[in-house]
């Protein structure tokens, strides 16, 4: 009987364990998700605003409680861009940039973005990121590309 019940106990943990993995996943999953939807809208809300800059500047009429509703919105949308940059960059325990706010990887020394020094740190050899650290790191880089464009 003993057995069974280590076993039992072992199983239990174990699923606990996973169970709060797929947890913090789930939880990234929506933030990343809310983060594409944010991205949607601010590219909405920049081309709504360069239309009616258009559209001013074409006829001559006046725009510009528009204009501040659009800026508005836009600021608006881009600090809660940035809340769950952070929010993603802090369940990542990533390395935020003092210069420029980019997320980097745990034990990097430089920024990625801009190249300032993060730390005293000897950077960590790839092998000590986990496949997961790795996927994410490159899908921020490619993100950072899609916004330069």
């Amino acid at each position: 009987m003993s057995i069974m019940e280590d076993v039992l106990i072992n199983a239990k943990s174990a699923v606990n364990s996973v169970g709060k993995k797929a947890g913090k996943v789930i939880d990234r999953s929506k933030l990343r998700l809310a983060a594409l939807d944010i991205r949607s809208e601010l590219s909405k809300k920049y081309r709504m605003l360069g239309k009616v800059c258009y559209e001013a500047s074409k006829t001559g009429k006046d725009y510009s409680k528009g204009i501040k509703q659009l800026e508005a919105d836009i600021t608006e949308l881009t600090d809660q861009l940035e809340q769950i940059k952070e929010l993603l960059a802090s369940s990542d325990k990533r390395i935020k940039c003092p210069e420029c706010g980019a997320a980097n990887a745990k034990g990097a020394v430089f920024c990625s973005k801009c190249g300032v020094r993060l730390s005293e740190a000897k950077p960590q050899d790839e092998d000590d990121y986990t496949q997961e650290e790795l996927l994410d790191f490159a899908e921020e880089i490619m993100d950072e590309d899609d916004d330069t464009v």
